[in-house]
């Protein structure tokens, strides 16, 4: 056991310090004579943290319809306590610490760090009664502990990481254990000696497993701190996640599950813009609507099954099998076949040698098309272009409605060249069958990511290839719409020279 941790990383230099910028903000923080000027001053003298705190300012984040180009403009409307805490927290996440402990994931901690500190942020402006931003700097650093032992400590830290005794406990009790505190004592000390706010330290401390959560600052944190550890992870996307946070909202802060949803909504959108905002990785925020409207066709599914009890079981199980893999509006297999078909269709792929390519298909403007026309419109529009994929698939190929207006194309035994014709196929088709709904005449079209494995030389999981499809399309949006995405723009080289011979240069690649 390692002997007053603290201490010792304290005498040895290895507690990690704020940037320059933030130091003397925090010297402002404490003072109660500093004025507007003061602080502008300081972040002025910071070009990168200027930058981002007038684009906070501008951004939707902060919703005053506000227009500014410079910092005094931008501490005038938000305020100098507001200004004090996002510049302090915009440039403590600048701040680099790679040198870690294997089992340590750097971005993953600011990922889950800047989901609690939006979670916080967001339940606090709700409920109010507490700063805002100081719920936001609470949250962005309430386990920043964990940095602390895992840079300062690396050696000792890492078999408690990677639960080499006692995975089972929670993480608190491995590093009691071990090092005769944990991270939250660690990251309250520190935050001590920098002379953050009280409630910022304090409450911290609170966040162990069994502490109890006394007052309202300790329920938002401890409440953020289980959204955060929802958002990180797909597989808690479910509705059963939701419901869990939701009735913890309730008993803990009194919102109710209306309310909460709509947050939860809201912190997810957020999450995504701060950390396009500060350069931090975020995964797709979970839709909080589709998890549960997948949740009410499984419910609807079981409804049937009782509805079918008259016939004999297997032709029963047979019926919800097919009945649960279909989407209600298009007649397309649906999400969850689509996890279980991918798995599987990785697996052979794998072990035949075959190429395997996922296309994702977004329409485009759909949103237009439901504003404009009518939500009873865009389902017909969704129907018709379903059908126009499903005319222009391969056999071999399988079209799922991945979900809202997106769909998926798993098109086995196909390597680049014919995925890219397949794709181009599609972009065509759609775009050369416009929606006609009696005298209504929509112009639609496409845009598609592609991903394609080949083993032994293209490996992938499963993860990673929908991830690299979907980053495809995300540059397929960017690139104008109607088009589609095979290699990112830095890789297209050689091939997509090729391609765009085959197609004609027709710009996509």
């Amino acid at each position: 056991m390692v002997e007053n941790p603290y201490t010792l990383l304290k005498s040895t230099n290895r507690l990690p310090t704020p940037p320059g910028v933030a130091i003397r903000i925090l010297e402002l923080v404490e003072s109660d004579e500093t004025s507007i000027e003061d602080i502008t001053q300081v972040i002025s003298g910071d070009p990168a943290l200027t930058s981002k705190i007038i684009k906070f300012i501008n951004s939707p984040l902060i919703g005053l319809g506000f227009r500014g180009t410079t910092v005094a403009e931008a501490v005038a409307r938000i305020g100098m306590r507001g200004a004090q805490m996002m510049a302090l927290s915009f440039s403590l996440v600048s701040e680099k610490h790679r040198d870690t402990c294997p089992s340590f994931k750097f971005d993953r901690f600011w990922s889950e760090s800047l989901a609690r500190a939006v979670g916080a942020r967001c339940i606090a402006r709700h409920l109010q009664g507490w700063d805002p931003e100081e719920a936001f700097i609470t949250g962005l650093l309430a386990r920043i502990g964990k940095l602390v032992l895992a840079t300062g400590l690396p050696a000792e830290y890492e078999p408690v990481l990677a639960g080499a005794a006692g995975a089972e406990q929670p993480l608190e009790q491995r590093e009691r254990a071990a090092l005769g505190t944990d991270h939250l004592e660690v990251g309250a000390q520190l935050l001590r000696e920098w002379n953050l706010p009280e409630v910022v330290w304090k409450t911290i401390g609170t966040l162990a497993p069994g502490q109890e959560h006394a007052n309202r600052s300790s329920r938002i944190i401890a409440t953020a701190d289980a959204i955060a550890a929802f958002m990180v992870e797909d597989v808690r996307h479910t509705a059963a996640a939701v419901q869990a946070l939701a009735a913890a909202a309730f008993d803990s802060l009194e919102i109710d599950g209306e309310a909460f949803r709509v947050l939860l909504g809201q912190i997810g959108q957020d999450w995504i813009n701060y950390g396009r905002l500060l350069s931090v990785q975020t995964s797709k925020a979970p839709d909080i609507q589709a998890i549960e409207n997948q949740a009410e066709e499984h419910r609807n599914a079981l409804r049937l099954a009782s509805e079918l009890e008259v016939q004999s079981l297997r032709a029963e199980n047979q019926q919800l099998g097919r009945i649960a893999r279909r989407d209600r509006l298009t007649g397309m297999f649906n999400r969850a076949a689509f996890d279980e078909d991918f798995a599987t269709a990785l697996k052979a792929a794998e072990e035949s040698g075959a190429a395997l390519a996922l296309l994702l298909i977004d329409i485009d403007h759909f949103k237009a098309i439901n504003d404009t026309h009518g939500h009873l419109t865009g389902d017909a529009a969704l129907e018709h272009i379903a059908r126009v994929l499903d005319d222009h698939a391969r056999k071999r190929d399988t079209i799922y409605r991945y979900g809202g207006e997106e769909f998926a194309v798993i098109a086995p035994e196909c390597p680049p060249a014919a995925v890219a014709t397949l794709a181009e196929e599609f972009r065509r088709a759609v775009a050369g069958e416009p929606f006609v709904d009696g005298e209504t005449r929509i112009a639609m079209s496409v845009s598609i990511g592609i991903g394609w494995v080949h083993w032994p030389e293209r490996r992938s999981t499963a993860a990673e290839l929908l991830e690299y499809a979907d980053q495809r399309l995300y540059e397929a949006k960017h690139a104008g719409r109607n088009c589609w995405r095979l290699e990112p723009a830095a890789q297209r080289g050689g091939l997509l020279r090729k391609l765009g011979r085959f197609f004609g240069g027709s710009g996509n690649g």
